[in-house]
């Protein structure tokens, strides 16, 4: 009964997760990151309410269609390492990513042919299959190491806002990755416990069932992980009406406190005007081509929005967390990516986009671009 509820209730919860990143995905333009790891949360959901109602209702046969269910995991190895490759480069998808599920694919289909074909012995049918799964696994925890170690458990920026969004998709794939890892070694110590007992695995299904309910759980209570990276593109394009970098203002009150008579004067006067004037500033950064400008301060912004200086020195100081220096550098990497996704770079070099949006040099646009985006001006232009 006990392992029948843990069943149930991790189906649900994975049926949940994957309602929940399809919901997501519509603030994802240009994105498919989510394709993989909605194959991996609805495949488990399926799996585990099946296997729940297989040992709730015995009477029910439906034993091959489990057996299919479990051999047809295999395909989530890969899913995780093209999950992970997505998140890095956010690459639309194409056909020679298929390649990857040839092998359990055909691992999976000579099993179940020859497991349920009475002309064949099938332990040494099992044994086989086991090992060569144990070995397709290791290759790919192999592969999906290195790739998260490079790209993402390493990844490093100056940009405060970058940074939050960084350090949550780090601890996110650290504990998918390690979790994964568990269920893997879960599996094998379960197998071989089970076949030297005698006695199906079945019946310790429910611990494996557990990791992936914290995983559903993870999903559930931390929706941002489903953004990845470049979280600032995505939500600068999807929100027009709205405070658009909520991870760079602080509404609720000063980053610090406000100790001189004059800054305490202005509080006053700003706090009841706050929001308006950061929407207002976040309005004409990114639709209208202020920043283009090189040599743009603060005193520009004041005059172009009919707000004194006054109030734009003390909303950078005490409700942003990024310096004004920084928080051009967003504005204009973001120009620079909605110029390369329409093709600037046919007719134009990047030494020229970085002037173009407003850089002084291309060495300081080079560094900014990466810092920001995580990647090259060329690995951005891949995905399009």
């Amino acid at each position: 009964m006990f392992s029948n509820i843990i069943l149930f209730i991790t189906a649900v919860l994975g049926f949940l997760s994957t309602a929940l990143i399809f919901g997501k995905n519509k603030y994802q333009e240009n994105s498919l990151i989510n394709k993989y790891l909605i194959i991996i949360t609805a495949s488990n959901a399926v799996r585990f309410l099946f296997h729940g109602i297989a040992q709730a209702y015995p009477v029910i046969d439906i034993s091959k269609f489990v057996t299919i269910l479990d051999v047809g995991i295999v395909m989530s190895m890969p899913c995780f390492y093209l999950y992970f490759t997505d998140i890095i480069y956010e690459n639309k998808f194409k056909l020679n990513n298929l390649l990857h599920f040839i092998t359990p694919l055909l691992l999976g289909s000579l099993f179940l042919i020859f497991t349920y074909s009475n002309d064949f012995n099938t332990s040494w049918i099992k044994e086989t299959f086991i090992f060569f799964v144990i070995s397709f696994y290791c290759i790919y925890f192999v592969l999906g190491f290195l790739i998260l170690y490079k790209h993402v458990w390493r990844r490093k920026t100056y940009i405060n806002a970058i940074q939050k969004q960084n350090n949550l998709m780090k601890k996110w794939t650290f504990f998918l990755y390690g979790s994964f890892l568990l269920i893997f070694i879960t599996r094998i110590t379960i197998s071989t416990i089970s076949y030297r007992i005698g006695i199906s695995r079945d019946h310790y299904l429910w611990i494996a069932a557990l990791i992936w309910m914290g995983i559903f759980i993870k999903i559930i209570l931390t929706p941002e992980i489903l953004y990845g990276y470049n979280l600032l593109n995505k939500i600068i394009d999807a929100a027009k009406e709205r405070i658009v970098l909520s991870s760079i203002w602080k509404l609720e009150g000063p980053i610090m406190a406000v100790t001189s008579e004059k800054d305490k004067k202005l509080e006053e006067k700003i706090k009841p005007l706050l929001v308006e004037y950061i929407h207002k500033m976040e309005e004409y950064s990114f639709y209208s081509e202020a920043f283009r400008n090189p040599d743009l301060g603060l005193e520009d912004i004041a005059v172009a929005l009919n707000i004194p200086i006054s109030h734009i020195h003390f909303i950078l100081k005490f409700h942003c967390y990024e310096s004004f220096i920084d928080y051009k550098k967003i504005v204009r990497i973001h120009k620079a990516t909605k110029l390369l996704e329409e093709g600037y770079l046919n007719d134009h070099k990047v030494e020229t986009l970085s002037t173009t949006v407003g850089f002084s040099s291309y060495n300081t646009f080079s560094i900014a671009f990466k810092n920001i985006t995580g990647v090259t001006t060329q690995e951005y232009l891949k995905r399009f």
